[in-house]
């Protein structure tokens, strides 16, 4: 598994979790703010893998040297 799979996948699982992590939060827990904060922050870096899987990384054949 290359590294950019790996980011991939990391990115789709961790919004996966932050998901329904908020969403069991707010209608089943119902507990206090800190967790709702923690899977948010979950959501958002699924959300910055994917952005950085998207954007960041380039394939090194299509890279060139100078």
């Amino acid at each position: 598994m290359t590294m950019r799979e790996l980011i991939k996948l990391s990115g789709f699982i961790l919004i996966a979790i932050g998901t329904a992590g908020l969403l069991l939060n707010e209608f089943i827990w119902e507990h206090s703010s800190t967790r709702t904060i923690i899977f948010a922050v979950v959501n958002f870096v699924g959300l910055v893998n994917l952005a950085f899987d998207h954007f960041g990384i380039k394939n090194k054949a299509s890279q060139l040297d100078f």
